[in-house]
């Protein structure tokens, strides 16, 4: 084994201490479409790729 793993509890004042101190926060910007459009190919390369199986 690389590495010993250790379990670490909290009681509950001190994970609403924590939650206060490190607040999650929204993001200002929208989260990017991961869906990859390829309109800009060429047909033969659209083509191959789903022969391929890959779209």
């Amino acid at each position: 084994m690389i590495g010993e793993v250790r379990e670490w509890e909290m009681v509950e004042e001190e994970r609403l201490a924590y939650i206060e101190k490190h607040p999650i926060r929204t993001t200002k910007r929208a989260k990017k479409n991961t869906k990859i459009d390829y309109k800009w190919r060429p047909e033969k390369a659209v083509a191959a790729r789903k022969k391929k199986g890959l779209i």
